[in-house]
């Protein structure tokens, strides 16, 4: 005797709300309930369960509609299909983010429940169907996972000033989606030796204010991972590849370390800085600077303008375009020889005593 399978439709009897489960129950011949269980659990993903119901509601057809008109058979089909791609491209998110965000144990926890149910149900669910949404969400997460990405969860800014060295964090600082400050301005630093601090940074700028009074040395290893690093500059629309700010001393994307100039009396501060993307300045600032404002004081080198072009004009014309030129130039000689002595640091000036 042969067993006719009843069509996908929203069931009329036994039904709680749209009749979505029920359907689903009595199509592959599953518990109504467990399934009922599952969109509820799925709902508290980010709203994933809601989403998944309310576009089930919408596309199968209720119990006795089906058949009615070939093109709205066809119209379902390709709802199916559009609800099937956005459903996996939302797992695939949520997934991603997750790892990212160091939840990658409940991406798994959640797959290994989809394994469990695929087995138990091979029979009556369709291979290819069963296994995409735990294709969906454990690819990206391996894939993550595999590179080494990992944000902490914090999406503001933090600033730290910790009054001693002692205070330091010992299991490092960390920032997220937010930039972090690390003022030392007014921290009690010896006056030699070697101060270690480790710095986890996410996607946002990451500073490190010294005393701009006295000579603190730098040595800054840092590690910037490649893919996140481009992602970053493409989203926030970032066109310079310098990350590595250590003074005068400048660093692209990669793996190396920068070494702040040398001379004068002073301790050490070697900084391990791995980043996903964002980027690093350790240097001097002056009290009435706010580093978050003015993370690039005293400035970049300043270019003086060479003399212009006057041949053709008239005199009196030659003569107001060099007047003016000369004023801009006085102005840029004095820019240039502040911002050149000011740029290496308090250590450089002490060795030049």
């Amino acid at each position: 005797m042969t067993t006719t399978t009843p069509p996908l439709e929203r069931a009329r009897e036994g039904r709680m709300l749209g009749g979505v489960c029920a359907g689903l129950a009595r199509r592959y011949d599953l518990s109504a309930t467990w399934l009922r269980l599952a969109f509820v659990a799925a709902a508290l993903v980010g709203g994933i369960g809601v989403l998944v119901y309310l576009a089930g509601w919408l596309i199968v057809p209720g119990e006795g509609e089906r058949g009615r008109s070939s093109a709205a058979g066809g119209i379902v089909v390709l709802a199916q299909a559009g609800a099937a791609a956005v459903g996996l491209a939302t797992l695939t998110a949520v997934a991603a983010a997750a790892t990212v965000f160091g939840f990658g144990w409940a991406i798994v926890a959640v797959g290994a429940v989809i394994l469990v149910v695929v087995l138990a149900a091979w029979g009556r669910i369709g291979p290819t169907w069963a296994l995409l949404p735990l294709a969906a969400l454990l690819v990206p997460s391996v894939a993550i996972a595999a590179g080494g990405l990992r944000l902490h969860p914090q999406a503001g800014a933090q600033r730290f000033a910790p009054p001693t060295v002692a205070a330091f964090d010992r299991g490092g600082y960390e920032s997220g989606l937010g930039p972090l400050l690390i003022d030392l301005r007014q921290t009690a630093l010896p006056s030699d030796g070697t101060i270690s601090m480790r710095i986890d940074a996410g996607v946002r700028r990451t500073i490190v204010a010294l005393p701009h009074d006295r000579c603190v040395h730098v040595v800054a290893g840092y590690r910037v991972a490649g893919l996140p690093a481009q992602a970053t500059d493409v989203l926030i629309g970032r066109a310079d590849a310098m990350r590595l700010n250590v003074f005068d001393q400048h660093a692209d994307d990669g793996t190396g370390q920068l070494t702040s100039a040398r001379g004068g009396r002073g301790p050490t501060l070697r900084v391990e800085f791995a980043s996903a993307g964002g980027s690093l300045y350790v240097r001097d600032y002056p009290d009435r600077i706010d580093p978050e404002i003015e993370p690039d004081w005293p400035g970049y080198p300043v270019v003086v303008e060479p003399r212009p072009a006057t041949r053709g004009l008239s005199r009196s014309r030659r003569a107001r375009q060099l007047d003016h030129w000369r004023a801009r130039r006085a102005e840029q000689i004095r820019s240039q020889r502040s911002v050149t002595a000011l740029l290496p640091g308090p250590c450089a000036k002490a060795a030049t005593r």
